[in-house]
């Protein structure tokens, strides 16, 4: 129920409002949870791999993360599938993870490879699998397929991270929050992803509420257009600079869960050095990973400035309130968005693509099509990103500055 012109407005019988679970729905079983199934999920940093089993939990799933002692991630639900204990107070080994109950002995795959306390130390041992993901590790983040076997994609690989110099270039991962938070954001994920087709937030958030927070240059009221492909969202923000030169500057969604947005500081110009991935833990708690690729002698890039310098981390409670930023608004929002509440006007045009996208690949899957962006051939494609800071002259071409048509086929 919406306050009316008869009642002046008031806030009693105000109705709470409800969300839209095709978008903000993560468990197995829901038809945005399945649709986020058909794609690899980062789940850890590699760093977090080790021979000390590891809880995490991605896609609503409880899971147990361990590195065997030749090396080889491994990803399992915890629950042993002999008796049922869990798998985090495991013992790894050479070839897999061994439950502190009774010893089975389980490989990467979840072979049970070992039962100490059976005849022959279990002569049936192959008819029994614990229940396993696989998983693929990629400059420094383990990810996670946790879909249908028969519809397993390749791995994705992207062009920004190849050709590395290894004497003067490297990859860090980053887990911060919108590069400035906590490392974990108390909302669902699905609002922490449109944010990034939300350019219009950037001149009122991080300038007029907050301060500038990032580069100067971006106080600067942009023309803005979206782009729809067949892989994702694109918008194209120009803001005409003092010296006549133009700031053109280009982020992406990507399906279903990527967003790449240059650095908004602006230390890095032409196309983006990193991307972001959104990992769902459950319906209302989110991490995101971001990748970034950087000289060795140089910091990742520029983060967030709040009340005159200080980072996120610097600020009182009252400071968080004068100087909000992305983490402040997006889980000011309420643990899941309610949707029938919202009122989306003209300037919301690039929220409300990635959710009719988003949506429609949901229905896709539900159809029982393949959704959009995955691979099934082996030899796999390499992936272009075409988000950037551009300045550019009046003797360039906009328009010759790659935009969304090099995502993919462009949608209808």
């Amino acid at each position: 129920m919406v306050s009316t012109a008869n009642d002046g407005g008031r806030a009693y019988g105000h109705q709470p409002g409800s969300s839209d679970p095709e978008l903000t729905e993560v468990g197995a079983g829901t038809p945005a949870g399945e649709l986020l199934r058909r794609y690899w999920h980062p789940v850890a940093r590699s760093e977090e791999a080790t021979s000390r089993p590891r809880n995490v939990r991605a896609l609503g799933e409880d899971l147990v993360l361990y590195r065997n002692l030749q090396g080889a991630p491994g990803l399992m639900l915890p629950k042993c599938c002999h008796r049922g204990t869990t798998l985090y107070f495991g013992k790894v080994e050479d070839q897999g993870i061994r439950c502190p109950y009774h010893g089975w002995l389980f490989a990467e795959d979840g072979r049970c490879l070992d039962q100490p306390c059976e005849p022959g130390r279990g002569r049936n041992r192959e008819s029994y699998r614990q229940p396993w993901y696989p998983v693929v590790e990629y400059n420094g983040l383990v990810f996670a397929y946790l879909g249908p076997a028969d519809k397993q994609p390749v791995f994705p690989r992207y062009d920004i991270f190849e050709g590395l110099d290894p004497d003067t270039e490297e990859i860090v991962i980053i887990d911060h929050f919108a590069f400035g938070g906590p490392t974990q954001a108390e909302c669902n994920w699905f609002q922490t992803h449109e944010n990034a087709m939300d350019p219009y937030h950037v001149f009122i958030l991080h300038n007029a509420i907050s301060g500038p927070q990032f580069d100067p240059k971006l106080e600067i009221w942009p023309r803005i257009d979206w782009q729809r492909s067949e892989l994702g969202v694109t918008a194209t923000q120009d803001r005409d600079l003092p010296d006549g030169t133009t700031l053109h500057r280009v982020t992406e969604t990507r399906l279903p869960t990527m967003r790449v947005i240059p650095t908004p500081t602006l230390s890095v110009l032409g196309k983006t050095n990193n991307l972001s991935w959104a990992l769902p833990i459950d319906d209302t708690n989110t991490r995101v990973y971001a990748m970034v690729r950087k000289p060795k002698d140089r910091p990742p890039q520029g983060l967030p400035v709040y009340g005159g310098g200080k980072s996120w981390f610097d600020l009182t409670d009252d400071e968080h309130q004068l100087y909000p930023g992305d983490y402040e608004t997006q889980t000011g929002q309420g643990p899941i968005t309610l949707h029938t509440q919202e009122h989306l006007c003209s300037s919301d045009r690039g929220v409300s693509m990635v959710r009719r996208q988003f949506k429609d690949q949901v229905r896709r899957v539900v159809d029982g099509l393949d959704p959009a962006g995955v691979r099934f051939d082996q030899a796999g494609e390499l992936q272009t990103i075409i988000a950037g800071n551009y300045i550019v002259d009046g003797s360039t071409d906009i328009n010759t500055i790659p935009l969304a048509e090099t995502l993919g086929r462009p949608a209808e």
